[in-house]
């Protein structure tokens, strides 16, 4: 049975819990913060959280660590996230409440079902804090339409879906190997990371363009360490990188000659289309709808090129 409704105030922070549905080995649970001023927040011990933002109509949530700083975090609907046992963090104040899907693991059997202990989980942590999985998002989508529109075996499903996403944590935690996250490397990035660099190029379309930062975060190491690292591997700057992405999905767009110029450009997720057109110009020496003439006359070759194809 879910729980009935709780409201209760913990300092300087509110916390609502709209439901909460026990499992076999932890708990799913639908729940709104509001922050009054920065506070610490501790994942309840003996447990770990894999948490999806629900709510719309707010920025993303900043937040602290001993490790990092000024990491934004749940930036989208549906954007994931990852806390490991007794890591406190600091969460900083948003305009609205956050409401998360949050599916809490018991400790014990979700390190025996990972084969990673606590020590493991916890030097992994800060690739995870901001997550970046198809398959976990898709398991967390499936538990959510479960609890608001049930279905017939709605229990079997939670319950299968977050089997599932303790197998996905295993997978994408032993890619590491046992390696700090943060460790240095002569050789560049390695292939698990800038794996992960490119899912997230390849979701920006639906998510919008990351920042270094996130990047970072996502990689398990500083700002500074991923632009070092990212240049030995591509032997590209990252900023420069991902612009080459973008307009790179830009000309293939205005090639389809499908969308206008101003549909491409709120897609591809430019401020507006003067801010998009001299992006482009500045690139190509001409302007996007220069571009879409010319593409028509037959006079651009266009290859689908994408900077994240150089990803490999």
């Amino acid at each position: 049975m879910a729980r009935p409704l709780i409201q209760r105030e913990v300092a300087i922070m509110r916390v609502l819990i709209e439901k909460e549905v026990p499992l076999a080995g932890g708990s799913i649970v639908i729940g709104a913060t509001e922050w009054i001023a920065p506070a610490a927040w501790v994942c309840p011990a003996e447990s770990y959280v894999v948490c999806q933002r629900i709510s719309e109509g707010h920025s993303a949530l900043r937040l602290v660590t001993e490790s990092v700083r000024n990491l934004e975090v749940y930036p989208q609907v549906r954007s994931l996230g990852f806390m490991p046992s007794t890591r406190a963090i600091t969460m900083y104040p948003i305009e609205r409440p956050l409401r998360t899907l949050n599916c809490f693991f018991d400790k014990a059997l979700f390190e025996e079902a990972t084969q990673i202990d606590a020590n493991g989980w916890y030097d992994r942590a800060g690739s995870f804090l901001t997550l970046s999985s198809p398959a976990v998002e898709k398991m967390m989508t499936t538990i959510h339409r479960e609890l608001i529109d049930p279905g017939f075996g709605s229990e079997q499903m939670i319950e299968a879906a977050s089997t599932m996403i303790a197998i996905e944590m295993a997978r994408l935690g032993q890619m590491h190997g046992g390696a700090h996250p943060s460790a240095p490397s002569a050789h560049g990035l390695a292939p698990w990371q800038l794996r992960r660099i490119r899912e997230r190029l390849d979701a920006a379309l639906e998510q919008g363009y990351p920042s270094i930062q996130e990047l970072a975060a996502i990689c398990g190491i500083s700002r500074g360490h991923l632009m070092r690292m990212f240049k030995v591997s591509t032997g590209e700057a990252l900023q420069r990188f991902i612009t080459l992405e973008r307009l790179g999905k830009a000309r293939r767009m205005l090639a389809e000659d499908r969308l206008s110029v101003k549909e491409i450009a709120a897609v591809l997720h430019f401020c507006n289309t003067a801010h998009f057109s001299n992006a482009f110009r500045r690139a190509e020496g001409i302007t996007p709808s220069e571009y879409r003439m010319r593409s028509r006359a037959g006079l651009c070759h266009i290859d689908g090129y994408t900077a994240s194809s150089k990803i490999h």
